[in-house]
């Protein structure tokens, strides 16, 4: 708005020397802040030259910096009272009247501005917003064109709304309007960066990493552009662009945090060894980092390389701020690589110094089961029943009552906490899992609806019953209404996309339900239960050879980490599906 007062300044009235000067201070006033002390000062302005457009309109902006849309509006109306033709005037009360929600006053004055000066853009960009905000985009696009008409090669408009309507979702319109503020000012990297991801949404990777390209041709040092480009270069299959552009990046800064978002992109793409060179390099320059040895350890936790995992976060200090949990993470990748001894050590400790921590107690019941002594976890597991959130305890218990052959007594236990408790949705949701792994599927269904009726919005159990109901292949309706609203809540869950795709293959929409799989595989990219299924929609949609790839690496995850198997006999299901491919199919 100042840039309006600005460019009308020439034509102001002329003020005397005395107005001058408080006008000159209140300036400076508002530059720091004191926007109270400003309108002290406008105001003995006024008082040796009142009615002056220019020092009103002033007054009516730092009225309604402080809030006070009411002065606002009094002052900036005496203006234009005062001068019908002060552009800057209307276009103020312009915005007073729409923050004040009385939008068709203010698309009165907004347009009187726009007639006062056709080739300003301040004008036009608020009627815009005005329109924008009235849930009218047609109407606010024909404004920004009528401006472009106005000013040709006038990119603001175009670059204003286009944003807006991207930060809204709107990306049909914001495309094009984005594309439009390129053409007229090709050096402008946020729109740039905004079509990329507007590309990317839409599955156009190529398209995508041409604008983040263009992008870096104004700012070839762009950290987040950079980074962006690699992302996208691997989304479209090139390895050695993204490796580029992700050495770039790296030569401009020795972050740790930059360093592991670089990996972890490498390793979103399945670029293991791509992810796991990053981070040795980036030791090697600072190998007295604790945060490069915690994410080494991240990195190779992710990729299950639990013995490589439990060595790099071993490097991290008892000083360092991520110490605890580089312990903890230790402790499991200790136990899974079946060093139990020296597991458990590391858990009593962890214990011993965070003895409320329920999720701690519950690995540890877990580590001192896998490392044989099954009764000693559930006696671990017996001491947290009693404690804060001992819905996970309860779960854990039965977990491992199940494990022990003992499912019976699983469901006793949880049945009895249920009675005791009665609305508690965590204790419902597992006693619901329960009966679904021992195959009460009526069961299970009416548990997750007694969740839902306590909690209406708990997004695991709509997305429990819908995958239940697909997987038994019946009200299939229902069931992609449940999971819909579970993605509703949680739009970037894996298990939910998952839960979709398996809704689609079971209504025999092989096409469609590729599509989702292939989604739920990105958000997720080393869990069994998603591969597999992805590997049984490409077997349904005559893709054997991506078939026989996909379960493959659901073979390869569980050769690294067996308990990641669900339900436990997958290993098994996986090979008997491998070995029914035909002969031709690769990787069989």
């Amino acid at each position: 708005m100042l840039e309006a007062m600005d460019a009308a300044a020439h034509d102001d009235p002329a003020a005397s020397s005395a107005s001058y000067a408080h006008y000159l201070q209140s300036r400076l006033l508002h530059l720091a802040g004191n926007h109270r002390g400003a309108v002290d000062e406008l105001r003995l302005a006024l008082a040796t030259d009142d009615g002056n457009p220019r020092l009103l309109t002033q007054l009516g902006e730092e009225y309604a910096r402080l809030g006070d849309l009411e002065r606002a509006e009094r002052e900036l109306r005496r203006a234009v009272e005062k001068s019908p033709r002060y552009y800057p005037a209307h276009v103020f009360l312009g915005r007073v009247l729409m923050e004040s929600g009385r939008l068709a006053r203010a698309r009165q004055h907004l347009r009187r501005a726009v007639g006062l000066r056709p080739r300003d853009p301040e004008a036009y960009l608020v009627l815009s917003q005005l329109h924008l905000d009235a849930k009218a985009p047609d109407e606010a696009v024909k404004v920004v064109e009528a401006l472009a008409h106005a000013l040709p090669g006038e990119a603001s408009g175009y670059r204003r709304l286009g944003l807006a309507l991207a930060e809204r979702g709107d990306t049909a319109r914001a495309e094009k309007l984005l594309a439009k503020a390129a053409e007229r000012d090709p050096g402008d990297v946020e729109v740039w960066s905004t079509l990329a991801r507007l590309y990317e949404e839409a599955g156009r990777a190529k398209e995508a990493e041409d604008a983040l390209a263009r992008a870096l041709e104004a700012d070839p040092d762009s950290r987040e552009v950079l980074l962006s480009a690699g992302r996208a270069a691997l989304k479209g299959g090139s390895l050695t662009r993204a490796r580029a552009y992700f050495d770039r990046l790296l030569s401009l800064s020795s972050s740790p945090e930059l360093a592991v978002r670089v990996a972890f992109s490498y390793l979103s793409a399945h670029q293991s060894a791509a992810a796991e060179a990053v981070l040795v390099a980036a030791r090697k320059d600072a190998p007295d980092e604790p945060r490069l040895a915690y994410y080494a350890g991240l990195v190779a936790e992710r990729m299950r390389r639990f013995s490589a995992a439990a060595t790099a976060f071993a490097d991290v200090p008892p000083n360092a701020e991520v110490f605890p949990d580089a312990r903890v993470r230790r402790a499991r990748c200790l136990s899974l690589a079946g060093d139990h001894a020296r597991a458990l050590v590391l858990y009593r400790a962890a214990v011993k110094e965070a003895p409320e921590d329920l999720e701690l107690r519950v690995a540890y019941a877990r580590a001192l089961e896998r490392g044989g002594a099954p009764a000693k976890a559930e006696g671990v597991l017996r001491e947290a029943l009693g404690g804060e959130g001992a819905a996970m305890a309860y779960e854990a218990l039965a977990s491992l009552l199940e494990r022990q052959g003992r499912p019976g007594e699983a469901l006793t236990l949880l049945r009895d906490a249920v009675a005791r408790s009665p609305r508690n949705q965590d204790l419902l949701f597992s006693l619901g899992a329960a009966l679904e792994r021992q195959g009460d599927v009526a069961g299970a269904l009416s548990r997750m609806r007694a969740v839902l009726a306590v909690a209406p919005e708990h997004s695991a159990a709509m997305n429990f019953i819908g995958y239940l109901l697909a997987q038994q292949g019946r009200d299939l309706d229902e069931a992609e209404r449940l999971v819909r609203r579970a993605l509703a809540l949680r739009p970037d869950s894996a298990a939910y996309v998952d839960s979709l795709g398996w809704v689609y293959f079971q209504r025999g929409e092989a096409r469609k339900a590729v599509e989702l799989l292939e989604r739920a595989v990105e958000l997720a990219p080393d869990e069994p239960a998603i591969l597999e299924h992805l590997g049984d929609a490409y077997l349904k949609a005559a893709r054997a050879s991506d078939a026989a790839a996909s379960w493959k690496r659901a073979l390869d995850v569980l050769t690294l980490e067996p308990e990641a198997a669900e339900p436990a006999g997958q290993r098994t299901a996986l090979e008997r599906k491998l070995k029914a491919l035909p002969s031709t199919a690769p990787g069989r």
